[in-house]
């Protein structure tokens, strides 16, 4: 039970926010507490963002109170970093044109007689990230990294500042394994410091490996804080979507008759993946497991046509699609949803009935003019089909949540006609009830006829979807389960295997 005589460190009392014609909070009363890992969980839409937002002075409640230490909240961002309140944002916010030593500094800027004192913030960040166990040179351009290297160095940034708290927005979204273990022990040694974390994620077993405290939120309301050594993973689901989600993954049949529709044959590009080889069949997943740096996304972009191959051949229904466009590749029947939907999945300015018809507008067009009634019956009856939460089709789609702006993604496809979907971290950052609709849509396409290539970190994900499993590592294939002999263990067991080459089936 929690100390009552403890003292917050951020405490909300009663808070109110409203936008134009939609309540976001609604009597948010929650003390956070230095020394405690407090976890905010909630479908996307609860109100977790806003809170993040009101503790770290971007908005002003309507009504209630924020304390920091007793005394009135932020009034905006400079006051509540310099009141000691550090912010590590799911959308990474590092300058891809300065170097690492320079992000993690920015606007702290060490200087010796006026000048930048460059050797002391390169040799401190080196000690910084040393201590967190990454291997990154602090003088590396940050537009070098991969993504879950940005979000280490995102994380540095906020341990440099020695800040009273540290709020983590899916902070392990994009990490590999050992990054995600890195930051499990920054966050033991926050703690030990007596450092206040909030922590939103949701990957329900790092709120029980990490977490002391669990808020729920549920359309801007506090549903229940308890402490997490109180709840499963199935309580935490009931808890968020009020109800109880009794079949969480689904996996399709696959028909008795094995019709290859993709066959990939010994492609190899020069350090990102090497003689690999698979068979895709007609309504099946296939599930692509491996450790971050296992060159699954260059694999699934190469297969696509956005990038090429020097080796090897891809055959789709038996014709070579080698050296092809994604333009053309898309018009026989191959669709991508990319790991990174916002920056090239969707056009995030343009509507959802735009975005929805992208794929499929030439072919839908009268000596080149958009056939607008279409494309408007067509988007407003994917809204329907998927159910996908918009005021309307003409709503602008970064407005969208991120599991709406996937089905938005997914829609585009479905109505380009495709047969086959190449899905890569298809519920990265989307809440419990958004993935098990999506993972409905994958089960109904697949019933439908159409073949998925599920690539995902989650091996959870891949276990419960897949009818067979292919395992990666360092741009090799390692390995075939299929769904009876699957587990985490086999699965790991060959994302750690050596670089042998394995046939395939």
């Amino acid at each position: 039970m929690m100390d009552e005589k403890r003292e917050a460190l951020v405490e909300l009392k009663h808070i109110h926010k409203e936008f134009p014609g939609v309540k976001v909070l609604e009597d948010i009363s929650i003390a956070f507490y230095p020394g405690e890992v407090h976890v905010l969980l909630g479908e996307n839409g609860a109100g977790k963002s806003t809170i993040i937002k009101i503790i770290s002075g971007i908005y002003q409640p309507d009504k209630g109170e924020v304390l920091i230490e007793g005394a009135p909240g932020a009034k905006n961002i400079r006051e509540a970093q310099h009141r000691g309140i550090s912010v590590i944002h799911q959308e990474l916010s590092v300058i891809p044109d300065l170097k690492v030593y320079e992000n993690v500094f920015l606007g702290r800027e060490k200087k010796k007689s006026g000048f930048l004192d460059k050797g002391k913030m390169i040799a401190e960040c080196k000690k910084i990230l040393d201590g967190m166990d990454v291997a990154i040179d602090p003088t590396t351009p940050v537009h070098k990294l991969s993504n879950g290297e940005k979000q280490m160095v995102e994380i540095a940034r906020a341990v440099s500042q020695n800040s009273k708290m540290v709020i983590m927005d899916e902070p392990t979204s994009s990490l590999s394994d050992h990054e995600v273990q890195s930051l499990f022990r920054v966050i033991r040694q926050l703690k030990k410091d007596n450092v206040a974390v909030i922590y939103i994620s949701h990957r329900l077993k790092e709120i029980l490996e990490m977490g002391d405290t669990l808020t729920v939120l549920r359309d801007g309301t506090k549903i229940a804080t308890v402490p997490v050594s109180t709840v499963t993973e199935q309580k935490m689901v009931e808890m968020m979507v009020g109800r109880e989600i009794s079949q969480f993954y689904y996996k399709a049949e696959v028909p008795e008759k094995r019709e290859v529709v993709l066959e990939v044959k010994e492609i190899s590009s020069a350090h990102r993946f090497k003689n690999v080889s698979f068979q895709l069949y007609k309504g099946e997943v296939l599930g692509v497991a491996g450790l971050i740096g296992a060159g699954r996304t260059e694999l699934m972009r190469a297969i696509f046509g956005a990038d090429t191959y020097e080796h090897g051949d891809v055959l789709l229904y038996g014709e070579s699609i080698k050296g092809k466009s994604p333009k053309e590749i898309i018009r026989r029947g191959i669709g991508l949803i990319p790991e990174d939907r916002r920056g090239q999945g969707l056009l995030l300015e343009k509507t959802v009935r735009e975005n929805t018809s992208l794929a499929s507008l030439k072919e839908n067009s009268h000596n080149g003019f958009i056939d607008f009634l279409w494309e408007k019956q067509e988007a407003v009856s994917y809204i329907e089909k998927l159910r996908i939460k918009t005021p309307s089709d003409l709503a602008v789609t970064k407005n969208l949540s991120g599991g709406n702006q996937q089905k938005v993604v997914i829609a585009k496809w479905l109505l380009a006609k495709s047969k086959i979907l190449i899905m890569d971290e298809p519920t990265r950052g989307i809440d419990v009830n958004a993935k098990a609709e999506i993972y409905e849509l994958m089960k109904n396409f697949v019933e439908g006829g159409g073949s998925i290539i599920l690539v995902s970190s989650e091996l959870p994900e891949v276990l419960g979807c897949s009818n067979r499993i292919m395992v990666m590592r360092e741009g090799y294939v390692t390995g075939f389960l299929d769904s009876a002999e699957a587990t985490e263990e086999n699965v790991m067991l060959f994302a750690s295997k050596g670089n042998e080459e394995v046939a395939y089936e």
